[in-house]
């Protein structure tokens, strides 16, 4: 299919503006655009949150989102949500409004998770950060109010890459329990090997270049990218990890990493929903206000 003229036109649009200069303008820059690409909320708010301490003695927050249709129900269906931004960008509030999509398209209560940012902290604490607010939910889900056999993991982007990692870690952890991984254009392979990454190098909002300068943020040195915990796609087994739903979109460097890891959970046993968004973009999910069509996405994360 062909690029949603809607999405062609945005991405047009965006060809002019001024360059971030550093980090810090960077993370801004991504946080206003991903806050304009949803557009007005019509959606009022209705989050909580809280705070879990690391074992090196940092406060996490965790933001709450009960569906209104859930608000009184026990027993009640969670997704924990790593948010994306290539591991060194994004925030609770930029991902505020498709959390709550999500909680309400899905019924279940999100809590999403503000992991630390690379570079200020490497891989593994911020996949470590997200575990432990799991294991946290986890932990007292009867005072959350939660079936804690129907805790599943989500996340976009970079978040999917930590949503996956979580559920390989948790083979190492048997009292946590993963009903579900949920991922969005999920990143896998940080050898970024596969073929998509020259096929949508530039050109389509995300460019290889940018992933590559994501990766080095997030990464100690070479010899972590083949730790199956920062590339699940290279993971020696996949066998016994919870069903999948897996978006890719179509005009993405990431698109061959969701694609193949899906072949790959099959493979394995492994139940496995996969959605391919034609004609569209990396970060897809919050273009609410570019076209129409995002609608669907919440639609069929609904499983």
């Amino acid at each position: 299919m062909t690029l949603h003229i809607e999405i062609e036109n945005w991405l047009k649009s965006q060809s002019d503006l001024p360059a971030a200069n550093t980090l810090d303008e960077l993370r801004a820059q991504v946080n206003q655009s991903i806050i304009q690409q949803q557009g007005i909320e019509t959606d009022s708010s209705y989050q909580h949150s809280f705070t879990v301490m690391t074992e090196d003695q940092a406060e996490i927050e965790i933001r709450v989102y009960v569906p209104y249709a859930l608000e009184h129900v026990q027993q009640r269906p969670a997704m924990v949500f790593a948010h994306g931004g290539g591991w060194c960008l994004g925030s609770l509030d930029a991902w505020d409004r498709a959390c709550r999509l999500l909680a309400e398209s899905t019924a279940q209560v999100i809590f999403s998770v503000d992991y630390r940012l690379a570079p200020e902290v490497k891989f593994p604490i911020p996949l470590t950060d997200f575990f432990t607010a799991l294991s946290y939910i986890q932990k007292n889900a009867s005072v959350f109010g939660l079936d804690k056999n129907r805790i599943a993991v989500a996340g976009d982007s970079a978040g999917a890459n930590i949503a996956a990692a979580a559920c390989l870690l948790a083979k190492q952890h048997p009292e946590i329990k993963i009903s579900h991984q949920l991922l969005f254009y999920p990143a896998l392979d940080a050898n970024m090997s596969n073929a998509s990454y020259q096929t949508y190098a530039q050109g389509f909002g995300l460019t290889t270049a940018t992933m590559a300068y994501c990766w080095d943020q997030y990464l100690n040195a070479e010899y972590d990218k083949v730790n199956e915990l920062v590339s699940p796609l290279l993971a020696h087994s996949l066998q016994d990890l919870p069903d999948a739903t897996i978006f890719v979109c179509e005009y993405d460097p990431l698109r061959h990493d969701g694609e193949k890891y899906a072949d790959k959970l099959r493979a394995a046993g492994v139940e496995v929903k996969f959605h391919l968004l034609e004609g569209m973009i990396h970060g897809a999910m919050h273009m609410l206000a570019i076209t129409s069509d995002v609608n669907a996405i919440y639609a069929k994360a609904a499983r």
